[in-house]
């Protein structure tokens, strides 16, 4: 006995009704709470119980057989509905050990049953882990089937009805067809809210006026209900932390208070990224709360420290959280927490070391069910709004059911109360791609003349949110059109938030990747501020990643970052910027490649304090994509060396000086070297062709022997190119660069070549055959009817028969048309072309918007109509990037009326782009 009383356990001795049961144990856990759960136990003291040992292979003691040759008491321990311990107590040592007696453990001895005391086994502190795990098996798990219809505050204690409140409120939460004429206890109207339900509260008011007065309510869970919607609707915490402030919580009676309070701040401020306040308030709930309140709050703690990065503690509180609730299986929220706390384990730990069967047990819990169903009915609904808007004809993201996104919101609530990330992050992440659609829809569905701007607010929320649940794909799909087709405006309410924002292991990996897509549109002083904190990331990269345990290569995706922050950071930035490439290349740990592309995002003036050890660095690298673009900096800055060194490589045939200098002089040795190796490149891929095989990507060889054979007509291989563009067996991809160069140039093709290019499959749609590894048969049509254009071989007529087809065809028909009315029309003034082009700048597609105003742009250098310069003023004001960029690139030479030059070069170069501004003024 007093060994349990050392544990804190309170023994009760049976002493007038031994039926083999001496002890009955009121179990208690460590911070001596009871727990609701009886044990019984034998105790057996003296040596002779410690008679029959058993041995291992090394001769060590590992335990001890207890025999009866009667079964009558094995076969009660068993059957008993409370665990039995048989304890074996050695007087002399004053030492007890215990083993479980279950159909497991017992085995037959001949004439009678054994079971093993292990020795291992002492009734001692170190084993109350396992005492406890041995004392749940007493409870049983809840029976729910048939529960729906008989939801409401009773279902549970009185204690935990908030908290099923929070994290099961299907438990709690009337059913819809039950009946409005109810009087709602506090607790079902908080389920109603974490259901995503509140939008019900109307159809309740004439039984439940408090609802209808939730902030003059005196009762402190009205009150919580009131703080609640308030975060949820006007993420206003203000309430909730006064409730969790309130000094009558602290009084044990009123704990679960506390715990429900401390918690919703917590979910509601870490939503907000106010961490360290969020922490503040768990800390400050206390430590003294009930086992299943304790282990909620220590499981918020944990999620807190692994998003701060101190994952060791966070782990320890995940397991203590554990320990806590292993009591509890009768719980439904206690399982949902420790399924909660066994995620985050198995998310932090290594690899090599996961668990996942026991992860997806745990995991599989009555809360998991009920949140899945409550997705797939709200995504079901959504599809079917999507189908009917497809069906009238209508956008798919021009309506939006708001029951589902009410329901979507409600799963979020569940997850995130309950301490699940993951799945708290999955429904919020579709909630905002769905008003992303929608506020997009309507942002175009507005004319002009409207006010817009909650739209645009609305837009830069639903991004935002995408980057605060850590969601890269969604972000990345988000960011990327609303960039290039707009309103680009947005986006600079998510860039500034991810400028405050602290860093954190959820949203490290889509805060970098905001700034990599959109920091560009940073005003300069933040975008100075960005690029300071990447600069700062990459010079001490393991504290970095000490801190946020990146899920992502954290050098490769801040200087992509940094990249692009860079175009609209300040002088000062991309000195700076130079000063870590010189240091990185000292160090030799980056990737060249990074680097490189790094490289040519700087201005060649930040060169200019230190070009000699920048020309050392650039002249000693051996990767000659880096060592060139170091170079062509210098060389951008004035320096002739440089310029010297890329001259003397492009005579060689290096590929990287060429891209550089195109037009450099090589000799005849290198002439005839670098055409004889790309007949040979292409050559390969043909052979690989005929054999099923196409290595994709890298250097485009059949552009590079047309540039040779256009370049160096003495070392041309035309019947090579001639081969790899007419096999049927080659891939798209490697025939269209070549076609291209080729229509391009077509005026500069000797006359034999003409004439074999016009006899050839090269120029006949309708003909000519390719493997589409990744571009569709449809992009090497394009290219057939570009190459016949150019060549003669089609009139404009021609062409314009097709394209009209097109016009009325998908995304990718109408991009051709844009594209093929762009090339005709650069060799004819034919009004129906420019008619055509008028159309495609209007174009709900940015890419055809793009490349029908840099057409429209072009035919500017030629006399033109007031038609076409309004149509290009108007695509220079699109609200996107794409189409902005595409004109100023090719503004420069293309404008012979100089008062609407300047006018649109004014439009540009205040562009909230710094790359489309970059690209107004050309060096």
């Amino acid at each position: 006995m007093a060994d349990f009383e050392d544990l804190g356990w309170g023994p009760v001795e049976n002493s007038q009704h031994d039926l083999g049961i001496d002890l009955f144990l009121q179990v208690r856990d460590e911070r001596r709470f009871d727990r609701t759960v009886l044990m019984t136990a034998q105790v057996k003291a003296g040596a002779s119980y410690f008679s029959s040992p058993q041995h291992d292979a090394t001769g060590e003691v590992t335990g001890w057989w207890y025999a009866e040759s009667d079964a009558r008491h094995f076969e009660d321990w068993v059957q008993h509905g409370l665990p039995h311990l048989l304890v074996l107590h050695d007087l002399d040592r004053r030492l007890s050990y215990w083993a479980q007696v279950s159909k497991d453990s017992v085995e037959p001895s001949g004439e009678g049953f054994k079971v093993l005391v292990p020795s291992s086994q002492r009734v001692e502190r170190a084993q109350v882990p396992a005492l406890l795990e041995v004392a749940a098996s007493a409870k049983t798990a809840w029976s729910l089937e048939g529960s729906a219809w008989n939801a409401g505050a009773k279902a549970v204690a009185p204690g935990r009805a908030v908290r099923h409140a929070l994290i099961a409120p299907r438990l709690i939460a009337p059913h819809p067809n039950a009946g409005r004429d109810r009087v709602l206890e506090p607790e079902e109207a908080i389920a109603l809210v974490s259901q995503g339900r509140a939008d019900e509260f109307q159809f309740y008011l004439d039984a439940n006026p408090a609802l209808a007065e939730l902030e003059q309510q005196t009762g402190w869970r009205w009150r919580f209900l009131y703080a609640c919607l308030r975060a949820l609707e006007d993420e206003d915490v203000t309430a909730l932390l006064e409730l969790a402030a309130d000094p009558v919580t602290r009084h044990h009676r009123h704990s679960y208070r506390r715990a429900a309070a401390a918690v919703a701040c917590a979910v509601f401020l870490a939503d907000a990224e106010r961490w360290q306040e969020a922490e503040t308030v768990l800390e400050a709930a206390g430590g003294d709360l009930p086992p299943v309140d304790h282990a909620w709050l220590l499981l918020h703690q944990a999620l807190l420290a692994g998003e701060r990065g101190e994952v060791a503690r966070a782990r320890t509180l995940a397991a203590e959280c554990q320990r806590e609730v292993i009591l509890d299986s009768d719980d439904i929220t206690a399982r949902a927490i420790a399924a909660a706390a066994a995620a985050f384990l198995f998310e932090s730990s290594r690899w090599d070391i996961r668990d996942l069967k026991e992860t997806l047990t745990t995991g599989d819990t009555a809360s998991s069910w009920w949140r899945s169903q409550s997705v797939a009915w709200a995504l079901t609904d959504h599809d079917r709004q999507v189908f009917l808007s497809w069906g009238a004809c209508e956008e798919p993201g021009a309506k939006l059911v708001d029951w589902s996104e009410e329901r979507l919101q409600g799963v979020w609530l569940q997850a995130c109360f309950s301490g699940s990330r993951r799945a708290a992050a999955r429904p919020m992440a579709q909630r905002a791609g769905h008003a992303v659609m929608h506020q997009e829809t309507r942002w175009r569905s507005l004319p002009p003349s409207v006010a817009r701007d909650g739209t645009v607010t609305a837009l830069g929320d639903a991004v935002d949110a995408l980057r605060r649940y850590g969601h890269t794909k969604e972000l990345a799909g988000a960011v990327r059109r609303l960039w290039a087709s707009g309103p680009a405006v947005c986006l600079a309410q998510p860039l500034e938030r991810s400028l405050e924002a602290a860093w954190r292991h959820t949203t490290a990996g889509t805060k970098l990747l905001l700034w990599e897509l959109a920091g560009d549109l940073l005003p300069t002083e933040q975008a100075d501020a960005a690029a300071t904190e990447c600069l700062r990331i990459l010079d001490d990269l393991p504290a970095f990643e000490q801190q946020v345990h990146p899920m992502f290569v954290s050098d490769h995706y801040t200087q992509l970052a940094l990249g692009r922050i860079l175009s609209a950071a300040g002088e000062a930035l991309h000195v700076e910027t130079v000063s870590y490439l010189l240091r990185a290349l000292e160090q030799g740990d980056s990737v060249v490649e990074d680097l490189a592309r790094l490289t040519h995002r700087l201005r060649p003036s930040a060169v200019e304090s230190v070009v000699p050890r920048w020309r050392s660095a650039a002249l000693g690298q051996s990767h000659s994509g880096l060592s060139a673009a170091m170079l062509s900096l210098l060389a951008g800055a004035g320096d002739q060396e440089a310029q010297d060194v890329l001259a003397h490589r492009a005579q060689n045939g290096e590929l990287d000086a060429l891209a550089i200098l195109p037009q450099a002089h090589l000799g005849d040795a290198a002439e005839a070297r670098l055409a004889a190796f790309f007949t040979e490149q292409c050559h390969a891929q043909i052979a690989d062709a005929r054999q099923n095989a196409w290595g994709l990507g890298g250097v485009d060889h059949g552009r590079w022997l047309v540039w040779c054979g256009l370049t160096f007509p003495a070392h041309a291989n035309w019947s090579s190119v001639l081969e790899l563009i007419n096999h049927p067996r080659v891939a798209n991809e490697h025939k269209l660069g070549a076609m291209d160069l080729l229509a391009r140039r077509a005026d500069e093709l000797p006359p034999a070549v003409v004439e074999q290019l016009r006899q050839s499959a090269a120029v006949q749609p309708d003909q000519l055959t390719g493997v589409a590894a990744i571009e569709a048969p449809e992009r090497l049509q394009e290219a057939a009817i570009s190459l016949g254009l150019s060549l003669g071989v089609l009139d404009t007529r021609a062409v314009l028969a097709r394209v009209s087809r097109w016009l009325r065809g998908g995304t990718a028909q109408r991009l051709t048309a844009a594209r093929l009315s762009a090339l005709a029309h650069r060799r004819s003034d034919d009004l129906l072309l420019q008619g055509m082009l008028l159309t495609l700048a209007s174009d709900p597609h940015y890419r055809i918007r793009a490349v029908a105003a840099a057409a429209l742009t072009r035919s500017l250098a030629r006399p033109s109509n007031a038609a076409c310069e309004e149509a290009v003023l108007a695509a220079a004001n699109d609200a996107g990037c794409h189409t902005p960029h595409a004109i100023a690139s090719t503004l420069p030479g293309a404008c012979a009326n100089e008062g609407l030059r300047q006018q649109l070069h004014d439009v540009l170069t205040h562009h909230p782009s710094a790359q489309v501004r970059a690209a107004a003024n050309p060096p």
